[in-house]
């Protein structure tokens, strides 16, 4: 008989509790353990960057300087907690810091695939898909940019995304219906989420 397949909090929650191990094991100061986290949330943490800079290399600059935070700093992470939250808090923080600190230099923009890899034409096919989603984020207003890429492309509850971005659960929630409508509107009525018959 074929087992049941997991729903998707049960393999969130299973994500977590294994992150809960990383961490530690980073704490008795294990390296790899760490390295294995950049590894879990450089892409994410790259569109979420990018999300707030808008700028290719400001949110990569943005994404390294907030591991570094994040390793320095792993010690305030209460014991049992997910590291995934907490760490966007320390990215947006670090990217908020730096839109305040200096005045964002232009860049052109840089091609960014999701992964490396061997098949030149699915590499490409998937770094045009990326591209074509994040160029339509970055039409969106800086919170619904924010909360559809951390609902809808990171799998984060409302209440985690709330807890993230300083806000109402109930704001959350608008956030991501009313970004849904406008990429809808840019994209297409093809856009579509595993999610969607939680919010629309």
């Amino acid at each position: 008989m074929t087992a049941p397949t997991p729903s998707e909090e049960e393999r969130r929650a299973a994500r977590f509790a294994d992150e809960a191990a990383v961490v530690d094991a980073v704490r008795a100061g294990d390296e790899q353990s760490f390295a294995q986290l950049v590894d879990r949330y450089m892409d994410s943490g790259y569109a979420v960057a990018l999300a707030i800079l808008r700028q290719p290399q400001d949110a990569e600059d943005a994404l390294q300087s907030a591991f570094i935070r994040a390793l320095e700093r792993i010690d305030q992470l209460r014991p049992g907690s997910p590291f995934g939250p907490w760490f966007y808090r320390v990215l947006r923080s670090t990217c908020l810091n730096l839109l305040r600190r200096e005045a964002l230099r232009d860049h052109d923009p840089l091609p960014r695939s999701a992964s490396a890899g061997t098949n030149p034409h699915r590499d490409f096919e998937r770094r045009q898909a990326r591209e074509t989603v994040l160029e339509a984020l970055a039409r969106l207003p800086e919170m619904q940019r924010l909360a559809v890429t951390l609902y809808d492309l990171e799998g984060y509850s409302h209440q985690q995304v709330a807890e993230i971005l300083d806000i109402a659960e109930g704001t959350s929630r608008a956030h991501v219906h009313h970004g849904r409508r406008a990429l809808r509107e840019i994209l297409g009525p093809s856009v579509t989420s595993n999610r969607d018959d939680e919010e629309d």
